[in-house]
């Protein structure tokens, strides 16, 4: 099985992370997860040319018709329409969410969020079919559907922000609890789309491998239900010998199946639990890395927002006398001495804050050398880096230190977490080690 994920991050051996752009062909996959909020902020992005995106040929996408070097919004559209619509006998999982206009997409009149997304006949994915509507807490629908044991499961982490007001067009799966279709799977040519509220907020680490674990495992029943035909219904009559007795021994390695399904998923939360903090002395980019350190951060006892990993953070902690410090968390990795990265986006949103009045603090934490044994690396950072942090007054620590006092922590050392704490938010350029 293989699946593709378009703009929600899905930790997993078989699922491949890409964008709308850069992802392979979407007919060499078993299944495409979609969350069309990323086509929409992808189709404005280059509409207004404010962000660069490249096909996986290398390929600048423009909004403009295709050429040497170039592929036109519109014609991109079109091909992952055609290739969603070869997903023959595939699965479209895509979160719900109403639908917008894109009017700036020149050679494509029309449009919309949903614009790849091939439909049954008679619908479209608008108002009055597709409607706005804002709720949380669902409540599935009683039945044997693969995606039910997902929906029960994440019941009160899922928040919708849509409604399907035509419930005769497809199954039901879930509802809202004024009973509004909020989760509904609709036939689509040969295959089908699962349309599903999504998570509440950004899931934490630990939280995205359960919430992927459980979505594959629910693709993959779905798709082991589909590729076989309904049996005729006098079938029944004409048992085999023995065949009554493995259908039952079948039943039973499916329950135990389920539970140590369920076994394998806790135990791999608390492995990642805890492995997350081991890959700041590795990883590099938001998922990989901040993700990390903001969660060390947090063990360490500084609150630490919005949680949001696609919006800038702050790191704060309130002292006995209730007096509360803060500081503007930015996090850069490098194979080799960290540059000047970091420091410019720390230093925009410090100089933003003076603006304002609001005279900010800054914690800079790096990753440099990061392929290269902890032991073994040279200074992490560009001499450069070191006088911007001390002009500007900020602290810049690594993640080694920082991996440090995540162990002190876990092994009950205040006081070590505690100077830790006190030296991020007081020193001024490089935190050295004591």
């Amino acid at each position: 099985m293989r699946i593709l994920s378009l703009g929600f991050p899905m930790p997993g051996p078989c699922v491949d992370n890409h964008t709308f752009a850069n992802a392979p062909s979407f007919f060499d996959y078993d299944a495409i997860v979609v969350d069309p909020r990323a086509l929409s902020d992808l189709i404005e992005e280059i509409a207004d040319g404010s962000e660069l995106h490249t096909a996986r040929s290398g390929e600048r996408v423009v909004n403009g018709p295709s050429g040497p070097g170039v592929i036109g919004l519109a014609d991109l559209l079109r091909d992952r329409r055609d290739e969603t619509a070869r997903l023959r006998g595939g699965i479209v999982v895509c979160f719900a969410y109403p639908n917008v206009m894109h009017e700036r997409v020149a050679g494509l009149a029309g449009c919309d969020r949903y614009c790849w997304l091939p439909a049954p006949e008679g619908v479209r994915y608008e108002e009055p079919f597709l409607r706005r509507g804002e709720g949380s807490g669902i409540e599935p629908a009683p039945s044997d559907h693969p995606f039910e044991p997902f929906l029960t499961r994440f019941a009160s982490r899922l928040a919708y922000h849509a409604y399907f007001e035509d419930e005769s067009k497809g199954t039901v799966l879930a509802r809202s609890a004024g009973g509004a279709a909020v989760t509904l799977e609709l036939p689509v040519g040969e295959g089908r789309v699962i349309f599903l509220p999504p998570p509440a907020r950004s899931p934490a680490s630990p939280e995205r491998y359960e919430l992927s674990n459980a979505l594959q495992e629910a693709i993959r029943q779905t798709l082991r239900l589909a590729s076989a035909s309904n049996a005729p219904y006098w079938l029944r009559d004409y048992q085999l010998p023995g065949l009554p007795e493995r259908s039952s021994a079948r039943s039973d390695a499916a329950t135990e199946l389920t539970e140590a399904t369920t076994a394998l998923a806790a135990a791999d939360e608390a492995v990642e639990e805890l492995e997350r903090y081991r890959r700041l002395l590795w990883q590099e980019g938001r998922y990989g890395l901040e993700e990390g350190v903001r969660a060390a951060l947090a063990l360490l006892g500084f609150s630490v927002t919005p949680a949001e990993l696609e919006t800038p953070a702050q790191i704060s902690i309130t002292d006995d006398r209730l007096n509360q410090r803060s500081a503007m968390l930015e996090v850069d990795a490098s194979e080799g001495a960290v540059d000047l990265g970091g420091h410019y986006r720390l230093r925009q949103r410090i100089e933003g804050a003076i603006a304002q009045g609001n005279p900010a603090q800054g914690l800079l934490v790096i990753n440099g050398y990061r392929r290269t044994p902890p032991a073994e690396r040279p200074a992490q950072f560009d001499d450069a880096l070191r006088v911007a942090a001390e002009r500007l007054r900020y602290c810049v620590a690594t993640t080694v230190q920082l991996f440090h006092a995540v162990r002190a922590a876990l092994e009950g050392d205040d006081a070590t977490v505690a100077a830790f704490r006190e030296r991020l938010l007081t020193t001024e350029g490089i935190l050295h080690d004591d």
